[in-house]
């Protein structure tokens, strides 16, 4: 597969595209031994060897993180009132033109992709993905077993969150509870992403929601030796389970 060199080199952190630009004519770039300016050059990863003033470079033609998201954070590229998940990636991730895949509110925490891979990201979110989420959230209150089977009941039907609309089946489970800040905890499988969904899923089901972490996606689960605020890149094993969906 061909690739443009902006692209190589974006996905290795070495700027903007518009910095690249400006690079290629700046510093000596080769192509299988010859001199490369112009931005739209293609190569073959997996067959050309890209050489930056003589040394060799790891031809990676897409970036996969995997952020343990902190609350307080929010999910965008950039925000005037709140620092964003892309300031808390270190170099050289920071200088790479990378998204997140998807959204986590403001105060929900847990397991984020980000990424430069457009068709990844476009698949996962699609409205007709069969990209699984899993979240483990706590609740105001318990749920007694008869209110527990009637809500799980519901989530496998399909619950109602209004006139217009209603959520795909879920799975909705007792777990172990962190103790975050209750001694109940919960676990909600969704196939969907809308907004706010599991806080207003659990409120239909007349409880709250008061701490909510997404711990799975597309069945790559969140690294559990990852500290919040912390990402790494996701191995070819987890790239491949997502790219099956």
């Amino acid at each position: 597969m061909l690739v443009r060199i902006d692209k190589i080199l974006a996905a290795n952190g070495l700027g903007s595209r518009k910095d690249i630009r400006r690079l290629l004519h700046k510093e000596d770039f080769r192509i299988n031994g010859t001199r490369v300016t112009d931005a739209g050059t293609l190569l073959d990863p997996e067959h050309d060897t890209l050489l930056r003033n003589g040394e060799q470079l790891y031809l990676r033609t897409c970036c996969y993180l995997m952020l343990n998201k902190p609350a307080g954070v929010v999910t965008s590229t950039s925000d005037p009132l709140h620092r964003t998940v892309m300031e808390l990636l270190p170099p050289p991730f920071s200088a790479m033109s990378l998204f997140p895949i998807g959204r986590l509110d403001l105060d929900t925490e847990g397991l984020l992709i980000i990424t430069d891979d457009g068709e990844l990201t476009h698949r996962l979110t699609a409205p007709k993905s069969a990209c699984i989420k899993s979240y483990y959230l706590e609740t105001a209150v318990p749920f007694t077993e008869a209110e527990f089977y009637v809500a799980k009941t519901a989530c496998a039907q399909g619950l109602s969150l209004g006139k217009t609309f209603t959520c795909l089946p879920a799975i909705f489970e007792r777990t172990e509870a962190q103790n975050i800040k209750t001694k109940w905890a919960f676990l909600m499988h969704i196939c969907e992403g809308k907004y706010h969904q599991v806080k207003k899923m659990i409120k239909v089901l007349g409880n709250e929601v008061i701490y909510l972490k997404r711990i799975s996606m597309g069945g790559v689960m969140l690294d559990p030796q990852l500290s919040a605020g912390s990402c790494r890149e996701l191995t070819s094993d987890e790239v491949t389970a997502l790219k099956k969906i």
